[in-house]
């Protein structure tokens, strides 16, 4: 087979790599973007009363018998993108015409006869499907990101590339080609055309992100460890909290992941319970630039005839008697009748009267605490 130029493949796949570690001016002056990954060919029948069409389809070959004064494109690569190589018509007798295509990125799809034509679609055989069950393969390659692209049967073209800060890397062989915004996976599709376009038969080509540096999540608040975490391909909440080292013996109950809005200015705030959280009823998937903050723990104030008073951080399903606890308990001059605990700030007060001794012997319920309560413990009288 030809390479480029009509040059046998070997002899121009070995002058690209020479020409490749000698001189920057083998790139193209543009970067190669992504391909169309469809295309088809009409080919326009003479005016017969029953045109009979034969195609033969085959996984590196199409052969097609037609009649003669069929009307076919000329230049097969460039009227399907690189999906077909080329193709050679040949005179078959009796009023026929054969005509072979070869293959390149390209595979037979479809076969659409209609009265005056015959029309073959192609797709891309290296297409990223739409829908991608693998997460990582949801991450967009961006500036930064290092690369890693293998060529199988072929170390000489596998590298590890550094995408530039404008999205750009340069590939043995291909040269520069555009991989920001794209996936892993779309990145190998357009690798593997080019290559199989002018240098390697239907070469399997691998890229996966090896190094993440284009894209941040920051992590502030009751982690262990705050500041910028890597965003890997479907990276969700609780992904980012492990690599933050979890949560601080202060987290409070609530997490809030702040995200610019993708049009316009300002922001849009979500907020997490952190019990919906731990038991997988919320973990969100994360974006680029998000600010997920992590509550502190909320705190009641207990003062008055207690031997530790002072401020309690309130655990989640935290009671009156186990803040009273956590305060080392009522002096011998508390008045257990009447322990108050206020609700709400100075401008809306709310104020409850709760007898601890009803409470242990239970004959009266013990309040759970939110946060933000004060409770004042009284001193009895004789």
């Amino acid at each position: 087979m030809a390479g480029t130029d009509g040059l046998p493949r070997g002899v121009a796949r070995a002058l690209a790599v020479v020409a490749l570690a000698t001189a920057s001016a083998v790139f193209a002056a543009e970067p190669i973007e992504l391909a169309r990954t469809t295309a088809e060919i009409r080919i326009r029948l003479p005016a017969q009363s029953r045109p009979v069409v034969a195609v033969v389809p085959g996984t590196d070959r199409i052969a097609l018998e037609l009649p003669a004064g069929a009307e076919y494109p000329r230049d097969f690569a460039a009227s399907t993108g690189g999906l077909v190589r080329g193709g050679e018509a040949v005179v078959a007798g009796s009023g026929r015409v054969r005509l072979d295509l070869e293959l390149a990125a390209g595979y037979l799809e479809q076969v659409v006869y209609e009265p005056e034509a015959v029309v073959l679609r192609f797709r891309s055989r290296f297409e990223a499907p739409q829908a991608l069950s693998d997460p990582d393969e949801q991450y967009l390659i961006g500036p930064d990101d290092k690369i890693q692209v293998v060529v199988y049967n072929h170390p000489d073209l596998t590298s590890v590339i550094r995408v530039t800060r404008d999205g750009l890397i340069t590939a043995p062989l291909v040269g520069e080609i555009r991989a920001g915004g794209y996936t892993p996976r779309q990145l190998a599709a357009r690798l593997a055309e080019l290559l199989g376009r002018d240098f390697l038969v239907h070469p399997q080509v691998e890229a996966q992100v090896v190094e993440y540096r284009s894209q941040w999540v920051i992590l502030s608040g009751e982690v262990q460890r705050q500041g910028r975490i890597p965003l890997r391909g479907g990276t969700k909440l609780k992904e980012a909290l492990a690599e933050a080292g979890g949560f601080t013996e202060t987290a409070g109950e609530e997490i809030t992941i702040t995200r610019r809005k993708t049009s316009g200015d300002g922001a849009a705030t979500r907020t997490i319970r952190r019990r919906d959280f731990e038991n997988g009823v919320e973990n969100p998937l994360l974006a680029e630039g998000d600010l997920v903050e992590v509550a502190a723990a909320a705190r009641c104030y207990i003062q008055g005839e207690i031997r530790k008073p002072g401020r309690v951080i309130v655990e989640r399903g935290m009671t009156l008697l186990r803040v009273i606890a956590l305060a080392e308990g009522l002096t011998e001059w508390a008045n257990r009748k009447e322990v108050r605990v206020l609700y709400g700030d100075s401008t809306n007060r709310r104020e409850r009267v709760y007898n601890v001794n009803k409470i242990l012997a239970g004959k009266a319920p013990d309040p759970v605490m939110e946060g933000g309560e004060v409770i004042v413990v009284k001193r009895r009288f004789l």
